[in-house]
């Protein structure tokens, strides 16, 4: 979903952000003004990987249109994993971050597009609790060259709801609007407490709002701040996987790709699974258990996207993914020797973003393992995902996706000729079915936790590496 703050959507709000530079800093007034433009901060966050972390969600935020709601479970969840002591409650600071960040990344958006319209017309924003001086300059028309909107181009405050809107000479006619007298901007004395300084800020505007944000005039002065400090790693999330189709809004390319880039962080061998989807093109169909039922009116709206997505005729598409009904209801995932894409149920209540703990994911295969060797066989990794963690569902989903891939790691092998018979070794039930269910189980529990499956069955783990070692010469 592109960037929405209001009714735009554009991606110039998402460029702003993520051309800015990481600067720790202890209170918001340590960049100043335009600044902004420049610089991503969070008075108080000083640490470099605190900082990295809340750009990442601030990023998903404009990128993906996330609501405040969930900014703040995802900023509560980062305060706790770095012991931050911010000022204010968690609701009242995470609001603040997410508001400022948005609307300013919204106003910078709209400053390149404005760019096309000769005059500009100022629009107040907050009826509720109007501020005298923004009340005052509603509807002010002015040449985009005026000096005007170099002060007065919004926000203009924490909080400022206030917004700028193109003209041209036919829709002022069509309005019956008029160019507006230059106003004169006073200005009054504000000392910054803690330094002592002096500046001379707008009247009506808070200290520090008197810039536009799509001014880029600091960059040198920005990158001097941030040479003078250790390298800062950025954590935006890594498209590990190329994409993905879903009904559910919560299970989605962006979620999927949070988890495994997590997962990665101890487990490298899914860069190797990520490598093979990118090279044989497999595709992945997330979907609710309603749009995975043979028959089903649900389905023809899914037919056209579908089908666009697998790359398949439109009138062949109920051959890729509608299954009996009973096998909908029973199955979390499955996938076809004729395909090159495989099918994850995606029930309504589950959202990736609440897979928080990794630990419950690669535990699985060292609890399938002990459990396998006291005689006590557990059905399949997802099984112990989703009833024994945390995680639940919402973890099983990610599991029962590596178990497809699985599938499609075999059915690959086998159109290319390489031998992929398995072994006698099962460590779940499932994984017993037959050559294909225990290739599927195994590949999972190798790429959640090669190390654990090595140290108990090396056999295993060495007949994954040889095979994807075969597959991506």
């Amino acid at each position: 979903m592109p960037a929405e703050y209001g009714p735009q959507k554009f991606s110039e709000a998402i460029d702003f952000f993520r051309s800015k530079v990481d600067v720790p800093s202890e209170r918001w007034a340590d960049i100043w003004r335009e600044q902004h433009n420049n610089a991503f901060m969070i008075a108080g966050a000083v640490k470099t990987d605190l900082l990295a972390d809340m750009r990442s969600i601030v990023d998903r935020a404009i990128a993906e249109g996330k609501s405040l709601s969930w900014f703040q479970k995802e900023f509560k969840h980062l305060v706790k994993k770095h012991g931050w002591d911010h000022t204010g409650t968690a609701a009242w600071r995470a609001n603040i971050i997410y508001d400022t960040n948005m609307r300013q990344s919204y106003n910078a958006g709209r400053y390149q597009q404005l760019q096309n319209f000769p005059f500009w017309r100022y629009a107040h924003g907050d009826s509720r609790y109007p501020r005298p001086h923004h009340l005052k300059n509603d509807g002010t028309t002015l040449p985009k060259e005026s000096p005007f909107w170099k002060v007065w181009f919004p926000q203009n405050g924490w909080g400022c709801k206030c917004k700028v809107f193109g003209e041209t000479e036919r829709s002022m006619r069509r309005r019956g609007n008029k160019m507006s007298k230059e106003p004169v901007i006073e200005t009054r004395e504000w000392v910054d407490k803690k330094t002592g300084e002096v500046h001379h800020v707008p009247v009506g505007i808070d200290p520090g709002f008197d810039y536009s944000p799509g001014v880029k005039s600091q960059a040198e002065t920005i990158r001097q701040t941030q040479a003078s400090k250790p390298p800062l790693k950025q954590r935006l999330v890594e498209r590990k996987i190329p994409d993905a189709y879903s009904t559910n809004k919560n299970v989605d390319i962006h979620g999927l790709n949070r988890v495994i880039g997590k997962l990665t962080e101890t487990q490298p061998q899914l860069n190797q699974v990520a490598d093979f989807i990118s090279r044989y093109n497999m595709k992945t169909l997330f979907l609710k258990p309603t749009d995975m039922v043979r028959g089903s009116k649900k389905l023809y709206p899914l037919m056209a996207p579908i089908a666009n997505y697998l790359d398949v005729p439109e009138q062949m598409a109920f051959r890729y993914w509608p299954v009996p009904g009973n096998m909908a209801k029973r199955s979390n995932g499955y996938t076809s020797r004729s395909w090159t894409h495989v099918v994850v149920k995606a029930k309504t209540g589950v959202n990736l973003d609440k897979v928080r703990n990794m630990a419950d994911l690669t535990g699985a295969v060292e609890a399938a393992i002990l459990a396998q060797q006291q005689g006590i066989r557990q059905w399949s990794l997802s099984h112990i995902v989703r009833n024994y963690t945390e995680s639940g569902d919402h973890g099983g989903t990610i599991v029962t996706w590596l178990h497809e891939m699985g599938h499609q790691v075999q059915f690959q092998a086998m159109r290319m000729g390489i031998d992929s018979p398995g072994l006698d070794t099962a460590i779940t039930q499932y994984s017993m079915q037959d050559t294909m269910e225990w290739h599927a189980e195994h590949f999972a529990a190798w790429a959640l936790n090669r190390e654990i499956l090595a140290a108990h069955y090396p056999e295993i783990a060495e007949y994954f590496d040889n095979l994807m070692e075969q597959l991506l010469p």
